[in-house]
């Protein structure tokens, strides 16, 4: 049973407290900005002010707490009672990882666009105005098969995050974007809030990488690419929690799921690019074996017998490396 106290809590559902300063719940906005956090206390108030100055209002803004184990959950409040953003808040009473938080985040937005923002990073007052002028520019038949737009970003020093877009406005897949025209560094996107939900983040594993939704979303659309930088991203620091420091052996599923996705989704674009054909399935085969699925599952699951004959091949190598790595590990710990 759902109860609601005086606050705007409501109570009771999947282990979650959710509160809302909305006047209107139905209400249907442009943009879901989208921010989960862990012990972010010393961040999300300057996320709080970067949206707070932004020149186009129609926004909700959708925070998803991780079970911090500082004082975030208390800051977010004050930034509820204080504020006259629309925002909807979930508190998760035990942690589950960043995909889990988008996941919650796109399946409950409310809006024609979703843009994630992390809960260390920055938006830049004219974003979404950018964002808007590039789309209300694009044809109305380029719209139906574009799943959003892309920017880049800048550091906490205003330099540009990567390589730029090869143009500027630009219409290419994202796998092409990456794989051809070898763009990279951290991006800014702004995707369809009906496409991110129907490619929602997958719950295989604890940790499933962003990117495993932009190749998904890429092998049915389009992205529309242009060179200016709306957001502020700050470099990971180790110690600070950032994902990038994650060793993905820690997650092997999610990142089977990757290779998974990636192999049975563009297998016209992979089979033309055999170094791509090769690492992909190495990479399938390596964390199938780490995560310890079984090979008749781990053949079974690849739709094309190329794979299947590849990755059968790639085992004995797997073995070899996981076992390197492991006895790597225990001298590292055991030096003497």
């Amino acid at each position: 049973m759902t109860s609601i106290d005086s606050k705007g809590y409501i109570l009771s559902i999947m282990n979650t407290e959710y509160r809302s300063n909305k006047i209107n719940s139905k209400k249907k906005y442009k943009f879901s900005i989208c921010t989960p956090c862990f012990n972010s206390s010393k961040t999300i108030e300057l996320v709080y002010k970067s949206l707070k100055e932004l020149t186009y209002k129609n926004f909700e803004w959708i925070i998803v707490n991780d079970a911090s184990t500082d004082n975030t959950k208390n800051i977010i409040e004050d930034i509820i009672n204080k504020s006259d953003l629309d925002i909807s808040f979930y508190n998760l009473d035990e942690n589950k990882m960043a995909t889990y938080c988008y996941n919650l985040a796109v399946k409950n937005a409310n809006s024609d666009f979703i843009i994630l923002l992390d809960h260390d990073d920055l938006i830049l007052p004219n974003a979404l105005e950018r964002f808007l002028y590039y789309w209300n520019q694009t044809s109305d038949n380029d719209k139906e098969n574009l799943a959003g737009m892309m920017a880049n970003c800048n550091d906490e020093n205003g330099n540009l995050v990567g390589t730029l877009f090869p143009g500027s406005p630009y219409i290419n897949g994202f796998f092409e974007l990456w794989f051809e025209d070898n763009v990279r560094g951290e991006k800014f996107f702004c995707y369809k809030t009906d496409v991110m939900k129907s490619f929602n983040f997958p719950l295989e594993d604890r940790y499933v990488p962003e990117s495993t939704v932009m190749w998904n979303i890429s092998a049915n659309y389009k992205t529309l690419f242009f060179n200016e930088s709306l957001r502020i991203y700050n470099s990971p620091q180790i110690g600070n929690g950032n994902l990038s420091f994650l060793n993905t052996f820690e997650h092997p599923k999610g990142h089977r799921f990757k290779f998974l996705e990636l192999l049975n989704k563009h297998y016209i674009k992979i089979r033309i690019r055999p170094h791509l054909l090769i690492n992909f399935t190495y990479s399938y085969t390596l964390y199938s074996y780490a995560s310890k699925t079984p090979t008749n599952k781990m053949i079974g699951d690849l739709e094309r017998y190329l794979y299947k004959v590849l990755s059968l091949l790639c085992l004995p190598m797997v073995y070899i490396d996981l076992n390197i790595r492991r006895l790597s590990i225990l001298k590292s710990l055991n030096p003497n």
